[in-house]
Order: structure tokens, then sequence, then C-alpha cells
């Protein structure tokens, strides 16, 4: 049985989210969406995510396309066992027979193989989203802002051209930056801040996340966000800002919204500057890569993607724009679309 005869389901399995696309026989997007799951919490939350997907999805995809960065989670005592733990868990609720396991250039693998050659399998859901993309731009930079990372990978000649394949690597080269649009702790973007003619050191304390910046500027709209806040309140501007008040030891009463607000600008700033950073570190590793080659944003925070390449003086694409039909959910859940459809691609 192929996907061309059945339709495919991608999975992105995370640490905190869980993401499923499924598309049809004809190679077209039906659905893209994500479950909350916090897997750092228990393995019982997987199989809660994977139960809640499967009342949304059309059971006569039987073929499941999985793709993972949860074997990261602190409950696993390493990225091997994380694999094994999430590929058995899955397969406690689809037949064996029936899941292919994303592994990069060792391609698709059943999951035992799977768990034999982890080091392909684990934390290379960027890869997937890369490759997909590389089919449908002939160089440019392709960056997906998640809400905890930021995956900024190179694409030439149609193929993507990563300089490094593990997550220690690519942390070293800048092709993996390790702060998102809703999960990064305000004080991993910066230690001091400027507020009412002040310049003040923040606690060192995840009292805030970068979501509160950008629900405050309407970046992020609440309902969006299926994540806890630092505090587990809701995600209102009146939360956001007491949240960040918290960091400079105050109260967000204290002060009139618009210096919240003002505050929220200056760290979205420090946020797309170290973005845009990043992003040149890794063009400037790959110079074959020409000037007008365009970004390629991807992820719940491409909204930051957009504002580099107008920064950078390039061209900007949206991941939706790579999909049939175009969607925003696609490029919100890239490696779930990506799987798929490269599986519903390769495996026809």
């Amino acid at each position: 049985m192929t996907a061309h005869q059945t339709g495919i389901t991608g999975w992105d399995i995370g640490g905190a989210h869980l993401k499923i696309a499924q598309c049809d026989r004809q190679g077209r997007l039906i659905q893209a969406i994500e479950i909350p799951c916090p897997l750092w919490q228990g393995i019982e939350h997987l199989q809660l995510a994977i139960k809640t997907a499967q009342q949304h999805i059309d059971p006569s995809h039987s073929l499941a396309a999985i793709t993972m960065t949860g074997e990261l989670v602190d409950i696993f005592t390493d990225r091997q066992t994380g694999v094994a733990a999430i590929l058995d868990c899955f397969t406690q609720f689809t037949p064996v027979d029936q899941c292919l396991v994303y592994a990069g250039e060792a391609g698709w693998l059943p999951p035992v193989e799977a768990k034999q050659k982890w080091q392909h399998v684990a934390s290379r859901n960027w890869q997937a989203s890369a490759v997909f993309t590389a089919q449908h731009i002939q160089q440019g930079l392709f960056v997906d802002v998640g809400s905890t990372t930021s995956d900024i990978i190179p694409i030439l000649h149609n193929q993507a051209v990563p300089n490094a394949l593990s997550d220690y690597e690519r942390q070293a080269n800048s092709e993996l930056h390790y702060a998102g649009a809703i999960r990064t702790p305000l004080i991993a973007i910066a230690h001091h801040a400027p507020f009412d003619d002040k310049h003040i050191r923040l606690a060192a304390e995840v009292f805030a996340t970068t979501a509160d910046c950008w629900c405050l500027l309407d970046a992020l709209q609440p309902n969006a966000i299926s994540d806890s806040s630092a505090d587990n309140q809701p995600w209102q501007k009146q939360d956001c800002a007491r949240r960040l008040a918290r960091l400079l030891g105050t109260d967000a009463i204290a002060h009139p919204m618009a210096q919240w607000v003002q505050l929220a600008q200056w760290f979205g700033q420090q946020q797309i500057a170290q973005l845009r950073t990043a992003c040149e570190t890794v063009l400037a590793a790959q110079v074959a890569i020409t000037s007008d080659a365009p970004i390629i944003g991807a992820g719940i925070g491409r909204f930051m993607v957009k504002q580099c390449a107008m920064q950078l003086n390039r061209d900007y694409i949206d991941f939706s724009e790579l999909t049939t039909p175009c969607s925003s959910h696609a490029a919100d859940h890239a490696p779930a679309v990506a799987v798929a459809l490269l599986a519903w691609h390769q495996l026809s």
C-alpha cells in the first residue's frame, strides 16, 4: 500500500507540542493542527496527545510519517532512550507496519530500524522542512522560528545544504538558534533593559517569556498559544505586563501600559537582531548563495523572519505559499506538513 493509495498523516513529536498534518491521495494538504504535549512531564502526556489527535484525523489515512525532537526532554536519560520510548509509545496506537520514521539521508525507516539508527532520527524535523522547501526554491535561506527554537538552513541548487546535522554542531554554527516566539525566557534575550529612564538589571528568573512581548505587540494572539505562561495565567495584555514587571522587581500597575508595550518592543528588537545575526552567520558560511536569494519563513514566529529579510534586503517567501492549497497553518507546523508531503512524494 502506497501513500498515493491512502493519503498520509505527518507527525512531528516535540517536547511541548504534537503537530499533525494530513494530505490526500493527490498530495493536497487537508489540515495541520497542534496539540499541547508537555512530554517533559511524563510519557503519559504523549499518550494523551496521540489519543486526542486521532479524534481529529481521517482514519483512512493509514500511513504515518513520523519525525521528532521530543527525545531531548529531561525524562529521558539520553537521546537514544528518548527515540526508542517515543516510538514505543506511538506504536501502541498505530500498527508498526503503518509507521515510517523520517531519518534524513538514511531515508524512511520502520520503527525497529529507526531505534537502531537513532542518530539519523533524533531531532531531524528541521531537515524534513528544509528538504521539502528546497524542492520549490532554487537557492535561499530557510528559517523556521517555532515556540522554542529557530532553524536556519541554507538552500542551494534545490538542495538543503546544512553544514551540520546534530544539534550540538548546529548550535555551534548558528543553524540551530535557541530562541523562539513563545517559550524562551526573556532573561535569555537580555540581562539588562531600559525602562523609565533607567537601565535595569533583570531578575535571573523565568518570570516572563518571549510570548509576553509578542502578545503585547499584537504579533501573537492569545488564542493561538497552546503553551502555559510562566505563571500559568492567561496571555491577555494585562497578564503579560504583570509578568514583565516581575523581571524588573515591580508591579505592572506602577507604570502606564504604554511603558510595558515599549519594553516589549525593545525585547522584540533584541530578539530579531539576534536572529538576524544568526542568519548572517549561516549565510557567511555559504558564500555560493547570492545576495538576491530569498529568505523563506516558517513557524509561528515567522513574523520575525520577515523582519530579518527586510533588514537584510532580501525577498521574503512564506512557507504557506509552497503547499497546495496555501495554508497559514501549514507554515505554523512546517515539519509535520513536510514529512507528510515528502512521504507522499517519495513513497509512491
